[in-house]
């Protein structure tokens, strides 16, 4: 089988540059064991002759087309580009939403009054696109604090942004491919995009149920269209989950190696 690699542009890869090549080049080293031919196609995404599946973790807009294009001829695309569109904060908190995944309260902020009247302290997030810079997810005490974040934000031609009720408990990584493979772990510091994780405080690791976490989490990546996923989400004092994060195609550096060798296989066995 011919299989094309896509790596993910430095740009949407803040701090995690190396991680996101390494569990390419894991698969990729996966897939050659069994035979494949496998070709890594640069940033500009200009996919050869012949091939059969792609499997990439770009979030250009450019090359998300030309991979819409190869869907439309016949390639098999892994993630989906409408899934990983989909992965752009608003569009996923509204997905959730509709399909009654929990989460925390949250509202779209354009102006500083839209602030009027809700709780803090919050998360003031970008609502377009994924985060790419410290500043694009923040902490806020008060409502002053969120109208100086909202400020800077739009200072950085950010048009919309995600005001998310902060919610108290431990904080859980999740990862997942396809719908039998699941792995959660605790933050690690040293793993970290932007360090914010110390916010919530030490983990008091509350009890909590894997299955439900597992239908949660799988849920909301089957409404958003993914195969390959990974999050973040929070536990609260009582067991409950909430997601607070969802993404296309993560690094999957807590269990690099059993990921690469199960999205290796579904590559290959969804395809045969």
């Amino acid at each position: 089988m011919k299989i094309a690699t896509i790596a993910r542009n430095p740009d949407n890869s803040p701090n995690m540059v190396a991680n996101d090549a390494a569990i390419l080049e894991s698969i990729t080293e996966e897939l050659r064991k069994s035979g494949h031919n496998v070709i890594a196609i640069d940033k500009t995404g200009v996919i050869p002759d012949g091939i059969e599946v792609i499997c990439h973790m770009s979030r250009s807009h450019e090359v998300l087309e030309k991979l819409k294009a190869a869907e439309k001829d016949g390639t098999r695309v892994t993630n989906p580009p409408a899934a990983v569109n989909n992965c752009s904060r608003i569009e996923f908190m509204h997905i959730l939403k509709e399909n009654d995944i929990p989460q925390p309260q949250f509202r779209i902020i354009e102006k500083p009054e839209d602030f009027n009247g809700l709780k803090f302290p919050a998360w003031i997030k970008r609502g377009e696109g994924w985060s790419c810079h410290k500043d694009d997810v923040s902490y806020a005490t008060d409502i002053n604090e969120a109208v100086r974040i909202l400020a800077r934000m739009q200072e950085r031609s950010i048009r919309r942004i995600v005001y998310t009720e902060h919610c108290k408990g431990d904080i859980i990584k999740f990862y997942g491919i396809g719908k039998d493979f699941f792995r959660h772990c605790y933050p690690a510091a040293d793993k970290s995009k932007f360090g914010l994780e110390r916010i919530n405080g030490d983990t008091r690791y509350y009890n909590f149920d894997i299955r439900r976490m597992h239908e949660i989490a799988a849920r909301a990546a089957e409404a958003i269209g993914l195969e390959i996923y990974g999050g973040d989400c929070i536990v609260d004092s009582y067991g409950n989950i909430f997601i607070i994060d969802l993404n296309d195609f993560p690094s999957f550096s807590a269990v690099r190696n059993e990921a690469a060798k199960e999205i290796a296989r579904i590559i290959t066995e969804q395809t045969t």
